[in-house]
């Protein structure tokens, strides 16, 4: 027994020696790479600065010293300018972009996109978005079907920083799969610029309810008059709350005096309360006062959100809605909305 515990203790204290050589050892190298990696930086990191600040020469001669670069400091220069890219923008960053193509690296991006390893493929759309290089666009639309959630939902935000319009169909096509967030599609398409409004249009009458909710939203956000109708019937219709709701706040922004109808109707007690508030919000942001009477009777709503945002409408609306306000201010909707205008300087 006692020659068993010397030998299991030998090899335990062994084992950790062992354990500890490797660790040690890892981080020897790890610093030393570091070191080697400053080393052929330093006299490199002043130039990628220099561009980033669009101090470069006329003569682009710190670009073509960059794109000259050769062996490992290639790699380091290329990481460093992927990084800086992330904090600029207009020509510096275009600048910094050529020293990337100069070394082949978006081109050769552009290849691994098809590679059979998930996180080849997300680094890969990763340099592609930040080269903002239209010329792969066509693999990063690719990308948003697929079969890894992983990649698509890195194509998303490859698509929005590259921002070409071709992306945005694909895009709101891709939200209804697994991996597409709606926060990361609506800043990506909100990058594409006004390009995307027939995409938008199609999403609003097609597209899944996460299309249509992204859709409705930035269709308000961006003006898109053309989507009043097609807003209306979701105000109207459509049988997730969310998409209604978002579509009645897109509506009180690009609406017409005739949406006060659909709107008003949307304030039923029979509608859900998401959807109340939201067409009751948008009749204030009309600024019809077609649609006081309306918002009168929710004064007392017994949801209070809708009742209290029936009142900040009045005020919205104008003199006859904040006089109307006025007449109900012993509602308590009406009391703590009108004293908080009262206290951001509303004339009432």
């Amino acid at each position: 027994m006692a020659t068993f515990i010397l030998v299991a203790g030998t090899a335990v204290v062994v084992g950790c020696l062992l354990l500890l050589t490797t660790i040690v050892t890892l981080k020897w190298t790890r610093m030393s790479r570091e070191r080697a990696r400053e080393r052929r930086l330093a006299p490199l990191r002043p130039l990628v600065l220099r561009i980033a600040a669009g101090e470069d020469s006329e003569d682009d001669e710190a670009q073509q010293a960059l794109a000259e670069v050769r062996g490992p400091a290639r790699r380091d220069v290329d990481d460093l300018v992927v990084t800086m890219l992330g904090k600029v923008r207009g020509e510096p960053a275009e600048r910094l972009v050529e020293v990337l193509r100069a070394h082949g690296l978006l081109d050769q991006a552009g290849r691994r996109a098809a590679s059979r390893l998930a996180s080849r493929r997300v680094r890969a759309l990763h340099l592609i978005g930040q080269g903002r290089d239209w010329q792969w666009t066509d693999v990063a639309i690719a990308a948003l079907e697929d079969r890894s959630a992983r990649v698509r939902s890195q194509a998303v935000r490859t698509v929005g920083r590259v921002g070409d319009p071709r992306a945005a169909r694909p895009l709101l096509h891709a939200l209804r799969r697994e991996g597409v967030h709606v926060g990361d599609a609506a800043e990506a398409l909100a990058g594409m610029g006004f390009g995307t409004s027939d995409a938008l249009l199609w999403a609003l009458e097609e597209g899944h309810p996460r299309a249509q909710t992204v859709a409705a939203h930035l269709c308000g956000a961006g003006g898109v008059r053309a989507a009043a109708p097609l807003l209306v019937t979701l105000v109207e219709s459509h049988p997730d709350p969310t998409v209604a709701a978002t579509a009645a706040t897109a509506l009180g922004r690009v609406g017409r005096p005739q949406d006060v109808g659909a709107l008003a109707a949307a304030s039923l007690h029979y509608f859900p309360a998401q959807v109340r508030q939201a067409a009751i919000e948008a009749l204030g942001e009309l600024g019809m006062e077609q649609a006081v009477p309306v918002l009168v009777r929710h004064l007392a709503d017994p949801h209070s959100h809708v009742a209290e945002a029936a009142a900040r409408a009045l005020i919205a609306v104008g003199p006859g809605g904040r006089q109307v306000a006025v007449e109900h201010e012993h509602l308590p909707s009406a009391g703590s909305a009108l004293a908080m205008a009262r206290l951001q300087g509303v004339r009432v």
